[in-house]
C-alpha cells in the first residue's frame, strides 16, 4: 500500500524501516502530503519513515544540512522584465540558458555559494567547465545546473528590487519539477559532486525521453472528449527534439522522473527522462563499488556530448514522432546466476554477491573446473519470470523471497561494510538462521548463534522467578518487567520504542496478568515475534494463583491463548520441580 501510494505521488525515494533497520526503497523529504499519507499507512505495520543514513543519497561533503543556503525564488520572466536595459551578456546568459537557473551573488548568499561550489570541484582537472549543481530540500530528488548572474545585472536587479536578499530565477518547469513556489524563500545545497563522494556524476549513454504537447490552460478539452471527432494529430520530427534537447541540457544531470521543456516547430512539448543507461566506461571503473555489483538500476548522470537521446510519444494517439524510438532493454551482466526461490520468485544476482554461500559454490563456479557442466533446473523448478536463454546458470534455494532479500543484504553488508549496514531483527532470527545452513552462509550463521547465545545466558533455566522479584525491580531498579500467561519478560530497553507509546504499559500492566490487554491491543501475530526477545523465565507456580488479572472479571481468550502457546511453547523453559528436601546442587 505505500508503494502504490508513493507511485501515485511521484514520490522519488523513501526509505522505510522496521525497528532499527533501515531498508532504503524510495524517499520523499519534499513531499510533506506523500510523508504525512505513507506514515500513517506503515505505522500500521509498525515501520516508520525516515532520512537515508547509509543510502546514495548520504551527504560525505564537508557541510552539514545546517550549512544550507537561503535564497528568494522568483520567475525567470521577472529578470527579464526588471533587465530590459541590461547588458547584452546577461541576454545572452538568458538565450543560452538551456535547462539551468540563473541567481544573483550581491549577498551573503551568492557569494558562499560560489565558495562552496570552488571548495567541492578543488583539485579537479578542468575547474573551468565543472558546472555549479544545486538542489533544493533535505534530499536531492532533482539536480538543477545553476548560472550566476553578472556583477553589472546583479546591480541592476538590486535597484529594481531594493533588497539585499540573494535572487534565484527558476522557470515554472523548474518549479513544478523542485516542488518549490515563486516568491518563497528555500534553503539550497551546492551538489556540483555527487554525496556519495565520486569524483563526478556518471556520465549518461543513452536517455529514454516520453514526449506531449504542452496544452494552455485555457485550452477547451472538448476535442479529446469526442471519440468520433477526427483530428490531425500533430508530427514533430525525432532529431530535431534530439538537438534541442541535447542544446538545452548538455552538461545537466538529468534524473528520472525530471521533466524538461523544448520548442520544436513553435510547440512547446514536454520531455519526461523515463529511463537512463550509464556509459559502460563509468560502469567499469565503478566495477567494485556496491551499487554495481548490487545491479542497482542508474536513476542519474551527467548529459554529454556522446549522450543518445531516444525520443517517443507518451501516447501515440496524441501526437506522431517521425524518426521514434524507444530505449531497448538493457541486458543482465554475464556473471548473473538466477535464483529461483521457494514461493516462485526471481532473483538475478551476480556471482560476487553469491560467494560467501558455500553451497551455492557450483553456480558461483558454473563453467570452471569440475563445474564446468551442472545440471539445469526443470521448468517447473526456475521461476516464469527468469530468461532461459542467456546463457546463466539457474539455482533454486529453499528460502522464501522476503528472506532471501534479508540475505542479499547481510551479503552486500560484509562486502560494503562502509556503504551497507546490517541489524539483525529479533523477529527474523529464526527464518535467517534457516537461510544460512541452506546456504551454507557461516557469517550469517555465526550472527544467529550470537543471538542465540544471549537467550541461553539471560534466561533463567534452573529456577523460576518470584512475583516478589518483579515488583521489587518494578519498583527500585528502574526496570520494567511484565508477566504475560506465566511468561515474565524484561522490555526494560524497548519500552521507547513501543508502538504505543511508553506510557501505557506502566500504567496498566505492572505486577498483574496483562494477557488479556495484550490481546486487545495486538490483533495479530506480529507482536509474538518479539516475545522471545524479551523472555527472561517462568514465573512461579504458587505466584501465578496470587496475580490479579488485567481487566477484572475479564479472562484472555482460549483461542488466543492456544495461538500464543503455540509459538511460544518451543522456546519456553520447563523447570521440573524437586521432590524433599533442597540439597546443594553439588549433591
Amino acid at each position: 500500500r505505500a508503494l502504490i501510494i508513493a507511485c501515485s505521488l511521484q514520490v522519488s525515494r523513501i526509505i522505510v524501516q522496521r525497528k532499527s533497520e533501515p531498508r532504503e526503497i524510495r524517499h520523499s523529504a519534499w513531499y510533506p502530503a506523500a510523508r504525512s499519507t505513507l506514515a500513517r499507512v506503515l505505522k500500521l505495520k509498525n515501520m516508520t519513515i525516515k532520512a537515508s543514513l547509509k543510502g546514495p543519497n548520504r551527504r560525505r561533503r564537508g557541510r552539514s544540512a545546517a550549512s544550507a543556503l537561503t535564497f528568494l525564488i522568483k520567475p525567470i520572466e521577472d529578470l527579464s522584465a526588471e533587465d530590459s536595459d541590461t547588458p547584452d551578456a546577461t541576454q545572452r546568459a538568458l538565450s543560452a540558458l538551456g535547462n539551468a537557473c540563473l541567481f544573483t551573488t550581491r549577498g551573503k548568499s551568492g557569494k558562499e555559494l560560489l565558495k562552496w561550489h570552488n571548495d567541492i570541484v578543488e583539485g579537479s582537472a578542468d575547474v573551468s567547465n565543472d558546472s555549479l549543481l544545486i538542489h533544493f530540500h533535505d534530499i536531492p530528488v532533482y539536480i538543477l545546473r545553476a548560472v550566476p548572474l553578472s556583477s553589472k545585472s546583479d546591480t541592476t536587479t538590486n535597484n529594481n528590487n531594493q533588497t539585499d536578499q540573494d535572487i534565484i530565477y527558476l522557470s515554472k518547469v523548474h518549479c513544478h519539477n523542485h516542488k518549490v513556489c515563486t516568491d518563497s524563500k528555500m534553503q539550497v545545497t551546492c551538489c556540483s559532486r555527487p554525496n556519495d563522494g565520486g569524483d563526478d556524476y556518471p556520465s549518461l549513454s543513452a536517455i529514454g525521453i516520453e514526449v506531449h504537447v504542452r496544452k494552455a490552460q485555457d485550452e477547451s478539452p472538448a476535442a479529446t472528449e469526442n471519440e468520433d471527432m477526427e483530428f490531425d494529430r500533430p508530427t514533430f520530427c525525432a532529431k530535431d527534439i534530439c538537438r534541442e534537447l541535447m542544446n538545452h541540457t548538455a552538461n545537466s544531470v538529468l534524473s528520472v522522473n525530471e521533466t524538461v521543456l523544448i520548442q520544436s516547430e513553435g510547440t512547446e512539448l514536454v520531455c519526461r527522462v523515463a529511463e537512463v543507461r550509464v556509459a559502460t566506461e563509468d560502469a567499469a571503473t565503478a566495477s567494485v563499488s556496491m551499487s554495481v555489483v548490487t545491479m542497482d538500476e542508474p536513476y542519474r548522470g551527467r548529459v554529454s556530448i556522446h549522450t543518445d537521446f531516444y525520443v517517443s510519444a507518451s501516447d501515440i494517439n496524441a501526437i506522431t514522432i517521425e524518426g521514434c524510438r524507444r530505449l531497448p532493454d538493457g541486458q543482465q551482466p554475464e556473471d548473473v546466476v538466477h535464483v529461483t526461490t521457494n514461493d516462485g520468485e526471481w532473483f538475478p544476482v551476480r556471482r560476487g554477491m553469491l560467494a560467501p554461500c558455500i553451497k551455492l559454490t557450483k553456480y558461483v563456479q558454473a563453467g570452471r573446473g569440475k563445474y564446468k557442466d551442472i545440471p539445469s533446473l526443470s521448468d517447473d523448478e526456475c521461476s516464469e519470470d527468469a530468461p532461459t536463454d542467456d546463457g546463466c546458470p539457474h539455482c533454486a534455494v529453499q528460502i522464501d523471497c522476503c528472506t532471501f532479500d534479508r540475505v542479499l543484504v547481510f551479503i552486500a553488508s560484509l562486502l560494503f561494510p562502509d556503504e551497507q549496514t546490517f541489524v539483525l531483527d529479533p523477529s527474523e532470527v529464526n527464518a535467517m538462521a534457516d537461510a544460512a545452513e541452506a546456504l551454507g552462509l557461516m557469517p550469517l550463521a555465526d550472527l544467529c548463534t550470537s543471538q542465540t547465545s544471549s537467550f541461553d545466558s539471560r534466561v533463567r533455566k534452573d529456577e523460576h522467578i518470584r512475583l516478589a522479584e518483579v515488583m521489587k525491580r518494578n519498583d527500585e531498579n528502574d526496570e520494567l518487567l511484565i508477566i504475560l500467561d506465566g511468561m515474565v519478560l524484561d522490555i526494560t530497553r524497548w519500552i521507547d520504542e513501543h508502538p504505543g507509546g511508553p506510557s501505557i504499559i506502566p500504567t496498566q500492566a505492572l505486577n498483574i496478568d496483562c494477557t488479556v490487554f495484550f490481546e486487545m491491543y495486538h490483533v495479530s501475530r506480529q507482536s509474538f515475534l518479539y516475545l522471545k526477545s524479551f523472555y527472561i523465565g517462568e514465573l512461579a507456580p504458587e505466584d501465578i494463583t496470587k496475580l490479579r488479572s488485567s481487566a477484572e472479571n475479564v479472562e484472555a481468550s482460549e483461542g488466543f491463548l492456544q495461538s500464543l502457546r503455540s509459538y511460544t511453547t518451543k522456546w519456553r523453559v520447563q523447570i521440573s520441580e524437586t521432590q524433599g528436601d533442597k540439597v546443594h546442587k553439588s549433591l
